[in-house]
């Protein structure tokens, strides 16, 4: 008995540890599965960025290096270089930005859908409310435009359209590759990547590319989330460039400098004249553009007598100086500058006649680009400050290499961008810290003055969007008004009961008079209603809103009051009826917020 009892201990314990063997087999099993699907997890978004910020930033850069490349050949090559003989007669200097100028309306006017928008301002509009998406199909007119301008001595610079040229491959190329996993938040963040690729091939500066690409679209805030694709593809745009055009900086330090301690101050009074140099400039450039655009003209003739303009301004500069100062891109006179080159007087007259001669050109709506216009025109003042106290000490070329910062850091708001382009573009890291002083002290007097209409402060919330949209984007313009002399029993049936609202403006001629709503009614009996008008109880201080005010406010105004229409009246008189605005207007907007294509996700 005892041994068929040891058996059957035996035979119930070896079962036992089989079933925890097989337990444990099948619980290690599921570990490593588990470990395997975690790993095959990491893989996958592994590669998935791999994709997103490697192949297809390098490819974009590529393609961008090469575009820019040919932009730069095309202007450089082919136009300026047979323009500037004409250039150094003086009937030449005098009729060739005109030619230019006219010839870049007319391309735009005929070739383009928009020709208002064009270069970095329509890459920043692009980001912000088009979700990274261009008008791809008027893109080779608008590059034409620019050259135009720039080949025949228009003052702009070359980097806008290798901005414009580097977001529209950017955004167009992500778009055909939606069909890999790319999404439409994706087309924005190469949009920007583009535009990095854009200025690090032009200017031989990858970090400024990368820096100002992610700075330009706010005033006050960054594009963080194109920061890696940025930086891959500003490092391959720049080495396709320089492959073909050789890596020497964009200008010739003639010396290195190293910070001294005296120069600090120097490079913060040369920040605040150029902030409020920059100041002016904005506001002479936006008051230019008003009026070209208010003119009536047609595109062509207006840019055309922008080119006159400038070539008058040129004709000035060649008889005091025997030379056109003005015409062209300005990279010989920031080199000059910068080498010490001018004289007083020569720098006076440079920057009063390049800010006349930029103002003429952009202002006249044609294309081209305001980053290297600006840049002559902060070394100039920051040559002339260091004509003016020779006997300060100063390096040679500090102050100019500062004034370039300023002016950059305070017309388009990027202050990193400045200091990285000084650094870059002169191989001189010792300019960074007066460069970084006088940019933030330009920076800190221009404020909230930009010359891109396009920037907005900082990254927005969807609801902060929301409330700051217009109240004529969602007003119902087919308003219903209630006359006077109807009574209240007819108000009642041929309003309230038929159009199902409880609240109407009430207007006579056009003009609101008034406002009622069903509540007002309430308070009288069937019989009175019989007899009473609608002017016997209408309310005659009205809470109204006008077609600039913003949501928010409107939202404010019905909380107060708690009403759920409010009437819109015209700018001008205040008493005309043009619209009404009602909580269900004001719901609608968070369908045509589309947070995928807005600015950014932080809600």
């Amino acid at each position: 008995m005892s041994y068929y009892l040891t058996e059957t201990v035996v035979v119930i314990d070896l079962s036992l540890r089989y079933r925890e063997s097989v337990t444990g087999l099948a619980d290690s099993e599921r570990g490593f599965a588990h470990l395997a699907s975690a790993a095959r997890s990491s893989s996958a978004v592994f590669w998935r960025q791999a994709k997103r910020w490697f192949v297809a930033s390098a490819l974009i850069g590529v393609l961008v290096g090469g575009a820019v490349t040919v932009v730069h050949w095309f202007v450089y090559e082919v136009l300026w270089r047979q323009a500037f003989r004409w250039a150094a007669n003086p009937l030449g200097t005098l009729l060739l930005p005109a030619a230019g100028l006219a010839l870049s309306g007319f391309i735009l006017m005929r070739f383009t859908r928009d020709p208002s928008i064009h270069d970095t301002e329509e890459v920043i509009e692009a980001f912000h409310k088009h979700g990274g998406v261009f008008d791809y199909r008027s893109a080779p007119a608008k590059v034409l435009a620019a050259a135009a301008t720039l080949g025949f001595g228009g003052a702009a610079g070359l980097e806008g359209p290798s901005v414009y040229v580097g977001g529209v491959i950017g955004s167009y190329a992500i778009r055909k590759a939606r069909r890999f996993g790319f999404t439409r938040r994706d087309v924005r963040t190469f949009t920007i990547a583009g535009a990095a690729a854009g200025i690090s091939a032009i200017f031989k500066a990858p970090l400024t590319g990368i820096v100002f690409a992610l700075e330009v679209p706010y005033m006050d805030d960054m594009t963080r989330e194109a920061l890696v694709p940025s930086l891959i593809a500003s490092t391959t745009s720049y080495l396709v460039l320089v492959s073909f055009l050789g890596v020497s900086p964009l200008f010739y330090a003639a010396q290195r400098y190293q910070v001294v301690a005296r120069d600090l101050p120097w490079a913060l009074l040369v920040g605040v004249l150029v902030g409020l140099v920059a100041r002016a400039f904005i506001w002479s450039y936006r008051l230019a553009s008003e009026l070209s655009r208010k003119s009536g003209l047609p595109l062509w003739v207006r840019t055309a007598l922008g080119g006159a303009l400038v070539g008058i301004l040129g004709l000035v500069g060649q008889v005091l100086y025997h030379d056109p100062l003005v015409l062209g891109t300005g990279y010989d006179k920031v080199q000059q500058l910068v080498s010490g080159g001018m004289d007083v007087p020569e720098t006076l007259a440079l920057l009063m006649l390049k800010t006349g001669a930029i103002v003429a050109t952009l202002g006249s709506g044609a294309a081209g680009g305001m980053f290297i216009p600006m840049i002559v025109l902060g070394a100039s003042a920051g040559a002339l400050v260091e004509g003016l106290v020779p006997s300060a000490g100063l390096s040679a070329g500090l102050l100019p290499v500062a004034g370039m910062a300023a002016f950059l850091a305070a017309g388009y708001n990027t202050p990193l961008a400045a200091a990285a382009f000084i650094a870059e573009t002169t191989g001189g890291a010792g300019y960074v810290i007066p460069g970084l002083l006088a940019a933030a002290t330009a920076y800190a007097i221009a404020g909230r003055t930009s010359v891109s209409a396009g920037q907005r402060w900082r990254r927005e919330s969807r609801v902060e969007r929301i409330l700051g949209v217009r109240v004529e984007q969602i007003i119902t313009k087919d308003v219903i008004a209630v006359p006077e002399d109807i009574t209240l029993r007819e108000f009642v049936g041929e309003f309230v009961v038929k159009h199902r609202h409880k609240s109407f403006p009430v207007a006579e001629n056009g003009q609101l008079t008034g406002f009622i709503g069903l509540a007002d009614v309430n308070r009288y009996s069937t019989a009175e209603r019989e007899r009473m008008h609608v002017r016997d109880v209408a309310v005659r201080d009205v809470v109204t809103a006008k077609p600039t005010d913003t949501v928010q406010s409107v939202v404010e105004k019905m909380a107060a009051g708690d009403f759920d229409r409010i009437p819109v009246v015209d700018e001008e008189t205040g008493r005309r009826l043009v619209g009404i605005v009602s909580t269900t207007d004001v719901l609608s907007l968070e369908r045509l917020v589309e947070p995928t294509l807005g600015d950014d996700e932080d809600v």
